[in-house]
């Protein structure tokens, strides 16, 4: 088992204690660069390796085996220089993609939604602090319109074992993966990061307790995944794609990110329900 046939293999969920035909993302690049068998390759970036343990950890089977057609530009990244801007990509992306797409669940946020969705690139931390100050303001009013006029705490749905789900299902869900990937700007981005993911969480509360549209479950976990599944379907695929870019660590086009915008292919999928 010499040469590694990228055809032939399978992409595992997590590391392997040997060489076969299964083996994690990592391994597979270590195995087609010809490196000993292990899950932290010295041919790649952190910043990468980092992202990929992520992502193939996260992604369900079949889009984790979309991954495979990386391995060979994964070869060569260590080093390369580009680990700053790699970050600074994903940082743009969790802003102009990744909050937007679960803002759009709750229709107050509409407007906060396009002010990140179609503002101009973000480029520095700075740039992604001064343009989440505006929808995280109204996503904490948002939430205090809702609490006010909404029994949030009504036996078949109470508010802290919803919170405490959301919480649980975006921490393991594979979009992470681009929180990994600003692994090079974290001491001054997690700060900023932190509060986009409560507003996030709380943007999802609101979503959750207050519409009727997530069916009638008598599962907490049930109606949250069933409100979150169409918006973190498109967010995994959203989410592979960011990953080629960061090993281009090439920026999206002049168009922004919105040609690959995960709220545009939820519509879509909205549209063909009958």
């Amino acid at each position: 088992m010499d040469a590694c046939d990228l055809g032939a293999i399978t992409l595992t969920r997590r590391a392997t204690p040997t060489r076969t035909l299964s083996v994690s993302l990592p391994e597979a690049v270590a195995w087609f660069a010809g490196e000993q068998h292990s899950d932290r390759p010295h041919c790649v970036s952190p910043v990468l390796l980092t992202t990929a343990t992520v992502l193939g950890g996260r992604l369900p089977h079949p889009k984790r085996q979309r991954l495979k057609r990386f391995v060979p530009s994964l070869v060569g990244t260590a080093d390369d220089g580009h680990d700053e801007q790699r970050s600074l990509i994903a940082m743009d992306w969790l802003v102009r993609v990744y909050t937007p797409a679960w803002l759009r669940l709750v229709p107050a946020l509409d407007l906060a939604r396009v002010s990140l969705a179609e503002r101009s690139p973000v480029l520095t931390v700075a740039d992604a602090a001064d343009a989440i100050e505006g929808p995280l303001a109204a996503v904490h009013s948002a939430a205090w319109t809702a609490y006010t006029a909404t029994p949030w705490d009504r036996r078949d749905l109470p508010r802290s074992e919803v919170a405490a789900t959301l919480s649980r299902i975006l921490s393991t869900h594979a979009a992470d993966a681009a929180v990994a990937a600003t692994l090079d700007i974290a001491a001054s981005f997690l700060p900023v990061c932190g509060r986009m993911r409560l507003a996030t969480e709380q943007a999802l509360l609101i979503a959750a307790c207050t519409r009727h549209d997530v069916g009638a479950s008598p599962s907490v976990d049930s109606r949250v995944t069933a409100l979150l599944t169409p918006t973190a379907a498109a967010l995994e695929d959203a989410v592979i794609e960011l990953f080629g870019r960061l090993i281009e660590a090439t920026p999206p086009t002049d168009h922004g990110w919105l040609s690959a915008d995960p709220v545009e292919s939820v519509r879509h999928i909205d549209h063909e329900k009958p």
